[in-house]
């Protein structure tokens, strides 16, 4: 066994002597750091139910915001992320015999085609994707989404998923959602304190993010202004927090 072992090394030794005269040097990688490390930063377990003031859209003091948003073009996704969403809110609209729906930022309109296309959906984003969505999906409604000018609509139905942590003021995505007077609305946007490349005190690792709430952040502001109806883990692995509310008026 020795001889055999000690043969083996001469070898290894014979193509690196070879090899090096060639110009190339053979290094030896260390296999048990392939897979990509553990990251992320995450709060004290004292601090996972803390909340911040409503100034700071109730994240914990001392979090770090980011001042610009960074425009991200989802028209090639398909339902990688999210796909839950649209199914947990697929589930809603049946259970409460809805007939509209509208989904905020609803990029590729995959996810929104695939559970609602039956629903004659509105789908609403940036006006080149919806130029983009006019000429793939022409039998569809796709309107321009402006914060500031509401379209004359009310669904039953608004979806906007993983839309509000890519907002500078998020409280324009909850003026604007009153403004349409929906019986129900579903939002996911990613849990802070579960992502692997979060950071707890920001800004989040995803560059296109302005910022990200813990689950007690989120639920904290949008208590203030609607009726919590569920608020769940939807997908652990990807981090996702999955909110169901009603405006108040709608009781």
């Amino acid at each position: 066994m020795a001889n055999s072992i000690d043969f083996i090394g001469q070898l290894k030794n014979a193509a690196r002597s070879c090899f090096a005269l060639c110009g190339f040097q053979i290094s030896r990688v260390d296999r048990r750091y392939r897979e990509p490390p553990v990251m992320g930063t995450f709060p004290p377990h004292t601090e996972y139910s803390s909340i911040g003031d409503p100034e700071n859209y109730f994240i914990h003091a001392g979090y770090r915001h980011r001042s610009e948003a960074i425009y991200y073009d989802d028209r090639a996704n398909t339902d990688e992320w999210q796909r839950e969403v649209y199914r947990f809110a697929r589930e809603v609209f049946d259970k409460n015999c809805l007939k509209t729906v509208c989904d905020l930022g609803c990029g590729s309109a995959f996810k929104l085609l695939r559970y609602f296309r039956d629903c004659d959906p509105i789908g609403l984003d940036v006006s080149s994707t919806c130029e983009w969505l006019r000429k793939k999906y022409p039998a569809y409604t796709w309107l321009e989404l402006d914060f500031k000018i509401a379209p004359p609509l009310q669904p039953d139905l608004v979806i906007a998923a993983d839309i509000i942590e890519h907002l500078v003021d998020p409280n324009e995505l909850l003026s604007y959602i009153t403004a349409l007077k929906p019986r129900y609305v579903v939002l996911s946007t990613p849990d802070r304190n579960l992502l692997r490349a979060g950071t707890h005190n920001g800004p989040p690792h995803n560059v296109a993010h302005i910022r990200e709430w813990s689950f007690a952040e989120l639920e904290a502001y949008l208590s203030t202004r609607f009726q919590i109806l569920e608020h769940f883990i939807s997908n652990a692995a990807q981090g996702t927090q999955c909110v169901l509310w009603a405006p108040y008026h709608a009781y």
